[in-house]
């Protein structure tokens, strides 16, 4: 009951941590990790993934999730934390819950796999980038597919930023894709035997590992 965590569990959480911070940058920052944003978003796709390093593609593919946990955890980011913390935790209680709506997780799933033909995913694909035409369009597939089914569910996520960036609509795909992801990588971690007492028993544990994975 009390194990430490595994090497998997943490490259899911850092998966949503990822996707949490990729969300506190679009409503806040003037830029953002497209690098990360892309692999979130692309993982969304490897339903069919075999390790959980493939639903990455690659370990660079969450490689700023590490260094977020490892941040976070450590205690380097301030005030920033409690907004990491508050999209983690809800985007952990959706990944949950979606599973209690088949008329919705149904739609979720056909759709996915509509998309991950299109873009030619399959969970085995090395480090792959998509250009600028193909990201954009991934991402406003991705967002108006959550808009129709996840955001439907509660506790709706509230996203807080700058108004200007968040009337956007670039931004709010971009947001919803991330927060799409993080829903995923939250799901995955729970699979995984992931739970949130966890996090306050082996938080040393936890950011050791991701620590080592981020400078792998």
């Amino acid at each position: 009951m009390f194990a430490a965590p595994t090497r998997d569990q943490v490259i899911a959480l850092a998966g949503l941590f990822q996707s949490a911070m990729l969300v506190y940058q679009l409503a806040n920052k003037e830029s953002h990790d497209e690098y990360a944003l892309q692999h979130s978003s692309l993982s969304i796709l490897r339903i069919n993934a075999q390790s959980v390093t493939e639903v990455f593609s690659c370990l660079r593919g969450v490689s700023m999730g590490c260094e977020v946990v490892d941040q976070v955890f450590g205690g380097r980011l301030g005030t920033t934390s409690r907004d990491i913390f508050q999209y983690t935790v809800s985007m952990h209680q959706l990944g949950l819950k979606l599973d209690s709506f088949p008329h919705v997780s149904d739609v979720v799933q056909q759709r996915l796999e509509e998309l991950a033909e299109e873009f030619k995913i399959s969970g085995m694909e090395q480090d792959i980038e998509l250009g600028e035409e193909q990201s954009a369009h991934l991402y406003d597939e991705l967002a108006a597919l959550y808009a129709k089914t996840i955001s439907t569910l509660e506790p709706r996520i509230m996203v807080h930023g700058g108004q200007g960036k968040l009337s956007n609509p670039r931004t709010v795909s971009r947001v919803r894709s991330a927060l799409f992801a993080g829903i995923r990588a939250a799901f995955l971690w729970h699979q995984l035997g992931g739970r949130r007492w966890q996090l306050m028993l082996h938080r040393r544990s936890y950011q050791s590992i991701a620590r080592r994975i981020a400078r792998s």
